[in-house]
């Protein structure tokens, strides 16, 4: 046992020197934030929650009116025509027009009247100056249709009748606004929270699992460093068996056989301390690639195997797992948003509503006879749109998203009833290894009496040198034994934290 102390002195000594000779020393504190820091998938949580959280904002915009700017220009090949052909237009007095039917005045223009009285108000005057009168009737000529001919006509040729330019420009501002959408801007809004709540608790539960594995790795460093100084301690408890051996031996004591069997075992624990050291170096390469270090750097942990359990708190632990689990909370966030698709499918059955403003510029300048310069007018208008009838498509959407909250339900059902299980696992599994470090203690403390009495008894010739090897090699096994419990105790208390969402 002194030498054990002996051993374990110089490993503490070697640690305080590892800031001169290059090692790096880390605390479990440490590993844990540098953990954080290098892990990819943390990462990538970490951008979907900035990404979610965009969206939100993005969201929250469609709340606010926006606004538009548009141009258009257009090069045409031809000028529109209102003719299709040249046109004679009769010119007639003003007089002659009547005032209430913008049609001739028959008042004044016709001879008769309908009944075929002669007609007070008849002004030969203006009828001849209005119609080519026949001398011999007294009457207008007519056409081959029987349609009086005017006095006077005047010519619209048809190109003059065109309009139009080669060059066309439009360009305006718009402003929209809505002013009632049937829900469906604020569940998307509601939808976007949720999603951003959401890939927070996937980013927790990403974190939570990066930091088990980081203790996990940790501890097992230094279950596996402890490991190596009890194979240091084994040998140095063969090698001095040995020379106590070789000295019997020469005084004829004891046969050479009893020292063949000493080197035996020492090649045996030279063998095994040459895996105990790879393990250590696989190890720690391991936390290495956990806490984003090169693979081949040289590191030392602060900390070792803790030789006192800590007590166990006395709690409801499958309430706390399901009030801190990242897990509910991303099922509650999923069933929320379940609940916000089937409002916004909903909403489809609702009319549509929205205030729109515009001022719009145009050359050639409709204002103004069609001037190749610029003019502009503004306008404001309300937009509704009614669904009425498209085969019974909203009602299957919103089929589906019930559907889909359904599922969401299910799934938070099926995983209450997992963490439970999980929990009461983890619980057990924590008992267990309580059990498993007092009954390595026992027997570590048996073991280490059982050396003793068989190295006294040894030395005064009571014992043989097989004896005394099998009682090292027991005394190897139970501290072996001791360690393993104790890393064991470690990690379950860990993953008990991690199941109830306490580990932070």
């Amino acid at each position: 046992m002194k030498i054990l102390r002996l051993v374990s002195f110089f490993g503490a000594w070697l640690i305080g020197i590892g800031y001169v000779s290059g090692q790096q020393v880390l605390t479990l504190e440490q590993c844990r934030q540098m953990a954080l820091e290098h892990n990819q998938k943390v990462l990538i949580a970490d951008e979907h929650v900035e990404a979610a959280g965009a969206l939100k904002r993005s969201a929250q915009t469609q709340f606010l009116p926006s606004i538009s700017a548009n141009g258009l220009y257009t090069r045409t090949n031809k000028k529109f025509s209102l003719l299709d052909k040249d046109l004679m237009l009769p010119v007639i007095p003003y007089t002659a027009i009547d005032p209430v039917t913008g049609g001739l005045n028959s008042a004044i223009l016709s001879p008769t009247l309908p009944d075929g009285t002669p007609n007070p108000n008849f002004n030969p005057l203006v009828f001849g100056s209005t119609f080519a009168i026949d001398p011999s009737t007294g009457q207008p000529y007519t056409d081959s249709d029987g349609n009086p001919l005017f006095q006077r006509y005047t010519w619209l040729p048809k190109d003059k009748a065109e309009f139009g330019n080669k060059n066309v420009y439009v360009a305006g501002v718009n402003l929209t606004q809505p002013i009632f959408t049937g829900g469906k801007i604020r569940e998307t809004y509601r939808i976007a929270k949720y999603g951003e709540k959401l890939a927070r608790a996937q980013s927790e539960a990403e974190r939570t699992e990066v930091l088990y594995k980081t203790e996990e790795s940790y501890w097992r460093v230094a279950a596996v460093a402890e490991k190596v100084k009890l194979v240091q301690a084994y040998i140095a408890l063969l090698d001095k068996l040995n020379t106590d051996l070789e000295n019997y031996y020469a005084e004829g004591i004891i046969i050479k056989n009893d020292l063949l069997k000493v080197k035996v075992k020492k090649n045996e624990a030279e063998l095994n301390l040459l895996k105990a050291q790879n393990g250590l170096t696989l190890s720690k390469m391991a936390l290495c690639q956990q806490v984003g270090l090169p693979l081949n750097t040289d590191i030392v942990i602060a900390d070792s195997l803790p030789a006192l359990m800590e007590p166990i708190a006395q709690m409801n632990y499958t309430d706390s797992a399901l009030a801190r689990r990242p897990e509910i909370e991303a099922l509650n966030q999923t069933i929320n948003i379940a609940k916000s698709g089937v409002n916004l499918m909903k909403s489809r059955y609702m009319p549509n509503i929205g205030l729109t403003a515009n001022y719009m510029f145009f050359n050639p300048n409709p204002y103004n006879g069609l001037t190749e310069n610029f003019g502009g007018d503004w306008s404001v208008g309300v937009a509704i749109n009614v669904p009425i009838f498209h085969w019974n498509d909203r009602g299957h959407t919103l089929k589906a998203a019930r559907s889909e909250q359904r599922v969401a339900e299910l799934k938070m059902d099926e995983a209450k009833e997992l963490i439970s299980l999980q929990v009461q696992q983890a619980i057990f599994q924590l008992n267990e290894s309580i059990k498993k470090v007092e009954m390595a203690q026992v027997n570590l403390k048996q073991a280490e009496e059982n050396l003793k009495v068989t190295r006294d008894a040894f030395e005064s010739g009571r014992q043989k040198t097989s004896d005394v090897l099998e009682a090292q090699a027991m005394w190897q096994n139970a501290f072996s034994d001791l360690i393993d419990a104790r890393m064991e105790y470690r990690l379950n208390v860990v993953n008990l934290k991690r199941v109830t969402g306490s580990l932070k």
